[in-house]
C-alpha cells in the first residue's frame, strides 16, 4: 500500500491524545472517611472490572477512529503491482491500443469521440511517473509505433495519429502488444484499450490468449447517429461480355434506430451517371436498389456508389469494378480416340459456340496435359468422356476451382465408377452409386422434366408470361450414374429428372465451382442432342463456368492481407495504388501465379496489379461492419476476455475527476481511503452504542 499525500500521516500523532488524557486520568483515589459504608457495598469487584473494560473499549475506539481520519487525509493506494508481486515505486510500461476506425469521428458528450481518446492518454501520461514509459498502437491502417516512448514521445506521437477509414487489425495489434509487453524489463506493466466499445471490434478478440493479462477497456462512449451504407452489390449473372447489359444490384441498409430521409443513391460507372434513386429507409431497414450498366470494352471496368444526405459520411462511397474478359478459353480434355458410332456432341457445341461468340475459344487435349502444363490461361475445365482420371490432377484440379476456375464433368460409358468418385471426394461433391439403364438401348427409363430457372446460368434464357409454367421439350434418358449428393456445403439441382434423381448438379467450392453430369454428351445415354433446350442450356452452362474465374467483381475487403491470382508475368508484376508502386510477395501455384502483400495501409479506392502488357483494376471498400456502431457492454466483454483480469472504465459517462480517478485505479493504483473513512465512521457509531447500551455501572 502506498500513499498520494504521505505527509498527512503527521496525523496519526493525533492518536496519542485520547491514550494521553486517559493516562493522566490514572490518579490514585484520595481516601475519605464515611460514617457508614451502607450504600457502597452492593458495589462488588465484577462490578468495577466491568466499568473497567467498558472504559478501555472505549478508549479502543476513539483511537481507531482517529487513525482512520488521519490514513483519510494520507489517501492510501493499492498499487497494480502490488497483487503481481511488482514494486510499486518500480517503473511503469503503459501500453496503450487506440481505435481509430471510422466510428472514432462520431461526436458524443465530450466532442469528437477520437479527440476524447486523445484527452485520455494524455490524462494517463499526466498521471504517471518521470520514469514511466509507454507503448502506442492503432486498431486502423498502418501499425505505425511499436517502440517503448518516453513522456515527451508519447506526447509528440499524439500530434499526427489520425481516424483512418483503413482496414481493421485490432486482433493482431493487440496481440502484437501483448508479446511487446511480455518479453519487456518492467515490473510494472499496464495495457489500455481506447475505443468506442465497438461490437464488431471487439468481437474480434474472443481468441485472444488473455490469461494473466491485466486489460484496462476505457470506452469514450456510444453515439447515436443515422448511417446509410452500402451492405452488397451483386448481379444476377456473372456471364459478363463488352456492350452486354446486365442489372447491377445494390443493398441499402439503415444502420441505426434513426430514420433515413431525404438522402439518395448514385452510380458511376465508366465515368458516366447510371442512375440515381431517392431514398427513405425505416430504422434496421434494408432495401435494393438495380441499375443497369453496359461495359463498353473489354478489361476492368471501374464504379463507384455513392451516397448523399447521410449524416455520417466516411462510409458513403463504396467503389467497384467489373472484369470483363476479352476471351474465355476453355479447356476440352477427351479421351481422343471416341467411338465413331456414338461421336459426342460436346465438340459441334464448342465449334458452333465459338463461331457465335468472338469472346470464346476452346482448346482439344488428352488428360496428359494435366501433368505438362498448368490450367492459369484457361476460363473453365471440360472433362468430357475421360474414363480414368490421374489421381495426380486431383489437387491440381481441387487448387483451380478453390481459386476461381470452373469445371464441368462429363462420364464415360465405360469410365472407372471409383476414380470418378474420388475425384468428387476432393469437392465434397457426392459420389455415382447404381447405374440406371442400359447405355444404348434406347429404352426410356427417366425423362428431365424439371430446370433451376432461377439460376444465374439461365438468366433470361426462356421467355414466358407472368405466372406462366415452364415448359419444354423434355430429353428422354436411357443410361445414367445415379448421383448420391453430399450432406453438406453448398450445391444447386440444375435439371432433374421425373423420378427424384438429379441429372446436373453444381457444388460450390471456393470461388469456384464443379459441374456434374449424370450423362455423356453422345447419343447412347440420351436423346438430349436433338431437344431444342441441348444447346442454349449447355453454352449457357459452359459460359457460366468460365466466367467464374475472370467475369464478375474484383473485390479486395481492407482488414485483410491482399492476395490475388491470375495469369500475369512474375517478374514484372507490380501493384499501383495512388502514386504509389509496390513490388509484392510473389509465388508461383498451379492455378497461375499469386500476388501478396500485407495492405495494412490501404485504404477504399481502386487497386492496379499490371506487368508490361497486362493490367488489371481490382476495387478495395472497409468492411460492412466498420458501419455498425452497435456497442458492447461491460458484462458482454467480460464473457469475451474471460482469461484477462479486466477493468471496464465508461469514461462516456463520468466527469474529468472522476475519470481522473478511474484512470488512477487501472492503471497506477486504487484509492482506498474511503475504505479508511467508512471504518472510521464505523467505530464512531460502536463507541456511541458502547456508552448508550453498555451499563456496567447497574447493579443487577
Amino acid at each position: 500500500m502506498s500513499f498520494l499525500n504521505p505527509i498527512f500521516l503527521l496525523a496519526l500523532i493525533a492518536v496519542g491524545v485520547p491514550l494521553l488524557i486517559h493516562l493522566l486520568n490514572l490518579r490514585r483515589p484520595q481516601k475519605v472517611s464515611f460514617s457508614t459504608l451502607a450504600f457502597f457495598r452492593e458495589l462488588k469487584n465484577t462490578t468495577i472490572r466491568r466499568i473497567r473494560i467498558k472504559k478501555y473499549l472505549l478508549l479502543l475506539l476513539r483511537l481507531a477512529a482517529i487513525a482512520c481520519l488521519a490514513m483519510v487525509l494520507a489517501r492510501p493506494f493499492l498499487p497494480p503491482g502490488l497483487s503481481g508481486g511488482g514494486n510499486a515505486q518500480a517503473p511503469t510500461l503503459n501500453a496503450i491500443l487506440l481505435d481509430n476506425s471510422i466510428s472514432m469521428s462520431r461526436i458524443g458528450t465530450q466532442g469528437p469521440l477520437f479527440e476524447y481518446g486523445l484527452e485520455i492518454i494524455k490524462k494517463i501520461e499526466e498521471s504517471s511517473k518521470d520514469e514511466d514509459r509507454f507503448m502506442l498502437q492503432l486498431t486502423n491502417g498502418e501499425g505505425e509505433y511499436g517502440s517503448i516512448m518516453s513522456h515527451a514521445n508519447i506526447q509528440k506521437s499524439l500530434e499526427s495519429v489520425e481516424v483512418k477509414p483503413a482496414g481493421n487489425f485490432i486482433d493482431k495489434r493487440l496481440q502484437e502488444l501483448i508479446t511487446s509487453v511480455r518479453e519487456a524489463p518492467y515490473q510494472n506493466k499496464n495495457i489500455f484499450i481506447i475505443t468506442d466499445g465497438q461490437f464488431s471490434q471487439l468481437q474480434e478478440l474472443q481468441d485472444q490468449e488473455l490469461e494473466d493479462i491485466k486489460l484496462t477497456v476505457i470506452d469514450v462512449g456510444d453515439v447515436e447517429v443515422q448511417n446509410t451504407k452500402v451492405t452488397e452489390i451483386s448481379t444476377s449473372t456473372n456471364m459478363i461480355g463488352a456492350d452486354i447489359p446486365f442489372v447491377l444490384n445494390v443493398e441499402l441498409a439503415n444502420q441505426g434506430d434513426i430514420n433515413a430521409v431525404n438522402q439518395f443513391v448514385s452510380l458511376e460507372f465508366e465515368g458516366e451517371n447510371a442512375g440515381q434513386y431517392s431514398v427513405a429507409l425505416e430504422p434496421n431497414e434494408e432495401k435494393i436498389f438495380t441499375f443497369e450498366i453496359t461495359p463498353s470494352k473489354t478489361g476492368s471496368a471501374k464504379g463507384k456508389i455513392e451516397i448523399e444526405g447521410d449524416e455520417f459520411q466516411p462510409d458513403n462511397e463504396f467503389y467497384f469494378t467489373v472484369q470483363v474478359p476479352e476471351s474465355r478459353n476453355i479447356l476440352w480434355i477427351n479421351e481422343g480416340n471416341q467411338n465413331p458410332e456414338f461421336i459426342s456432341y460436346t465438340g459441334t457445341m464448342l465449334r458452333a459456340a465459338g463461331e457465335n461468340d468472338a469472346q470464346l475459344s476452346y482448346r482439344q487435349a488428352t488428360v496428359d496435359i494435366l501433368e505438362t502444363d498448368g490450367l492459369s490461361e484457361f476460363s473453365a475445365v471440360l472433362i468430357d468422356g475421360v474414363e480414368n482420371i490421374p489421381e495426380y490432377s486431383f489437387e491440381l484440379l481441387q487448387d483451380y476451382v478453390q481459386n476461381g476456375g470452373g469445371v464441368m464433368f462429363f462420364p464415360s460409358e465405360g469410365g472407372d465408377i471409383s476414380n470418378y468418385n474420388s475425384l468428387f471426394s476432393q469437392f465434397n461433391a457426392g459420389k455415382f452409386g447404381s447405374i440406371q439403364g442400359k447405355y444404348a438401348s434406347f429404352r426410356t427409363v427417366a425423362t428431365a422434366d424439371e430446370l433451376l430457372e432461377d439460376h444465374p446460368a439461365f438468366t433470361g434464357l426462356f421467355e414466358r408470361e407472368e405466372n406462366e409454367d415452364l415448359r419444354f421439350t423434355a430429353p428422354d434418358i436411357y443410361y445414367y450414374l445415379k448421383l448420391v449428393k453430399p450432406n453438406s456445403g453448398t450445391g444447386f439441382d440444375l435439371m432433374t429428372m421425373n423420378n427424384g434423381d438429379v441429372l446436373f448438379y453444381e457444388k460450390r467450392f471456393g470461388e469456384g465451382s464443379l459441374i456434374i453430369s449424370a450423362i455423356g454428351n453422345d447419343p447412347g445415354w440420351s436423346n438430349f442432342s436433338v431437344k431444342p433446350l441441348f444447346a442454349p442450356f449447355y453454352y449457357r452452362l459452359l459460359l457460366y463456368s468460365a466466367s467464374s474465374d475472370q467475369g464478375g467483381f474484383a473485390a479486395h475487403r481492407l482488414g485483410n492481407a491482399f492476395s490475388w491470382r491470375g495469369n500475369i508475368d512474375s517478374e514484372n508484376a507490380v501493384i499501383e495504388i495512388g502514386e504509389d508502386v509496390i513490388k509484392p510477395t510473389v509465388d508461383v501455384v498451379p492455378s497461375g501465379i499469386r500476388l501478396s502483400y500485407p495492405a495494412e495501409e490501404w485504404q477504399p479506392g481502386w487497386i492496379t496489379i499490371k506487368d508490361e502488357s497486362r493490367s488489371y483494376i481490382i476495387s478495395s471498400n472497409l468492411s460492412p461492419d466498420e458501419s455498425d456502431f452497435t456497442s458492447m457492454n461491460e458484462e458482454q466483454l467480460v464473457n469475451l476476455m474471460e482469461e484477462a483480469d479486466l477493468m471496464w472504465v465508461p469514461a462516456g459517462e463520468l466527469g474529468e475527476e472522476e475519470l481522473q480517478e478511474e484512470i488512477m485505479a487501472s492503471g497506477f493504483g486504487r484509492e482506498i481511503w474511503s475504505w479508511f473513512m467508512l471504518a472510521g465512521l464505523l467505530f464512531l457509531v460502536m463507541e456511541s452504542l458502547v456508552s448508550m447500551w453498555y451499563k456496567a455501572e447497574t447493579v443487577s
